[in-house]
């Protein structure tokens, strides 16, 4: 297992992946497996689940998909792992800072919460995926400070870079097949609002078609190519759509056509130093958290190796003790390179043994 497999860079990354819950609480006899002594919430875990896509693997030039749910109970335990870690070292986010963190988000990404309101996420799942974030950010800028006038430079020098482009965030559905298409045809003339046609037709992904909601910026350059074209079309037929207005098939390259519905729209502006100046405090924090001798991945894989974990699932408890194992190997070559002692000691082989089952009846 490489360590870029278990471990994601940074606040920013974190919160703007997939939207995800976090891990933990719960009781054993509802849990999916146990991290040191916190379990892994079932009915969190089956919601997370709900949306995670499935993971695609790249190996030569062969991809392969890896199975949604032990990719998802992975990713939850590291999370579980880093917040452990995290509150070690005193640097686990309060309930009151997640709160602030929250409201922060929902203001400045209307996408969460609309997620939230059309309880495609719940907003306890989205604390907890803020914690966990919170929780990587403050490890990673632990001892580092940043003056306001650091900040203020940063502004003042690269004021172009903090324009918001005007905006129009739409929900798009894509199609290559004609039969698809027609038939969506059919459901908007008979009065299915846009809305069910994308959910209708986003749950057969074999037929070709691609949907979701997205910001789409209606300024900026664009490249002199065939892309830049069907980019340049569409920016021009959104400019010109009103809000709640869905747009005509517009081709958008081989083969495929894609309709917009026009959800809302946005005007460019110059964002304010008040507005950017938490967002570029955070990115240098970063910047020199990247800068002292932490690797944070490294400490992390060291956790996972050394903190027992039990999965209920026959399958996925062997799959995790070869991974383990594997990541093991992997950080004895690279302390062997550097010159160290092997990190899997201790604990590291504490893994349940095979066979082993809970106490309690599941």
């Amino acid at each position: 297992m490489k360590l870029s497999s278990v471990f994601g860079i940074g606040f920013a990354t974190l919160l703007t992946a997939s939207l995800v819950s976090g891990c933990g609480g719960g009781s054993q006899k509802n849990a999916v497996a146990k991290v040191g002594d916190t379990a892994i919430d079932k009915e969190m875990y089956l919601r997370r689940l709900e949306l995670m896509p499935t993971p695609v693997q790249i190996a030569g030039n062969q991809a392969t998909t890896a199975p949604a749910g032990y990719t998802t109970l992975v990713q939850m335990i590291r999370e579980q792992v880093l917040l452990d870690m995290a509150k070690e070292e005193g640097v686990l986010p309060t309930d009151q800072q997640v709160e602030e963190r929250v409201q922060r988000e929902m203001k400045n990404n209307p996408q969460i919460k609309q997620a939230i309101t059309e309880q495609r996420l719940t907003l306890d799942d989205y604390r907890e995926r803020v914690r966990v974030a919170l929780a990587e950010f403050n490890l990673r800028t632990k001892g580092v400070t940043v003056t306001e006038q650091e900040v203020r430079k940063v502004y003042d020098e690269n004021k172009q870079a903090f324009y918001r482009p005007a905006s129009a965030r739409v929900r798009t559905i894509l199609v290559q097949n004609p039969e698809v298409r027609k038939q969506i045809d059919d459901d908007l003339k008979r009065g299915f609002n846009f809305q069910s046609i994308v959910n209708k037709y986003a749950q057969n992904p074999v037929a070709g078609v691609q949907s979701g909601d997205s910001e789409f910026a209606l300024e900026g350059q664009v490249p002199p190519t065939p892309d830049g074209q069907i980019l340049q079309r569409v920016r021009t037929i959104l400019k010109n759509a009103k809000p709640q207005q869905v747009t005509d098939w517009i081709p958008v390259g081989d083969g495929a056509v894609a309709r917009f519905e026009v959800l809302a729209k946005s005007q460019g502006q110059q964002l304010s130093f008040e507005e950017v100046k938490d967002n570029i405090r955070e990115q240098l924090m970063l910047q020199k958290g990247l800068q002292t001798n932490r690797d944070l991945n490294m400490e992390m894989a060291k956790r996972m190796v050394n903190t027992p974990v039990e999965i209920y699932s026959e399958g996925w408890k062997k799959q995790y003790e070869k991974d383990i194992e594997e990541l093991k190997k992997t950080l004895a070559q690279i302390e062997s390179q550097q010159g160290g002692k092997p990190a899997a000691q201790g604990q590291a082989q504490q893994q349940p043994q095979q066979g082993s089952k809970p106490a309690e009846k599941r």
